[in-house]
């Protein structure tokens, strides 16, 4: 996936144009008040994985990834490694996270539809597509 990855972006910087918005601002990563939120997002996913999971077993972990996901891919990603070290079968970890990815770049790939326009989002997502589609067979290939 990383090789996708990287292979599109070169492919997006070789294509495009020097106009970027000078207008955007980064915040501080490392601010004390975002490792506070984070240590909370990843506390909340951890329980509501392991609820999910005692509940409703595979297909809990499963629901709790691509849920968890949407918001936030390191804390599940965190939280599943975690309980793929015993709580779950490391299968179901592997694939909860891929879950949880999948829907993460769902969810930035219509971002960047609503934020940059639909030429955009479909660039953005013929990106993702293939980014999620090698993925998917790494975990297939992985499972098997």
């Amino acid at each position: 996936m990383a090789a996708a990855g990287l292979l599109a972006s070169l492919w997006f910087y070789r294509r495009s144009k020097d106009d970027a918005n000078s207008d955007f601002e980064l915040s501080n990563p490392v601010e004390l008040l975002q490792a506070l939120k984070f240590a909370l997002l990843f506390a909340l996913i951890l329980l509501g994985s392991r609820a999910a999971t005692a509940w409703l077993g595979s297909k809990g972990a499963y629901a709790a990834g691509a849920l968890a996901g949407m918001a936030d891919v390191d804390a599940i990603t965190l939280s599943l490694s975690k309980l793929g070290q015993g709580e779950v079968r490391p299968v179901v970890a592997v694939i909860s996270i891929f879950l949880a990815g999948a829907s993460n770049t769902v969810v930035k790939a219509a971002l960047a539809t609503r934020l940059g326009g639909r030429a955009f989002g479909r660039r953005v997502a013929a990106a993702f597509a293939v980014i999620l589609a090698t993925g998917g067979v790494a975990v297939l290939l992985w499972v098997r």
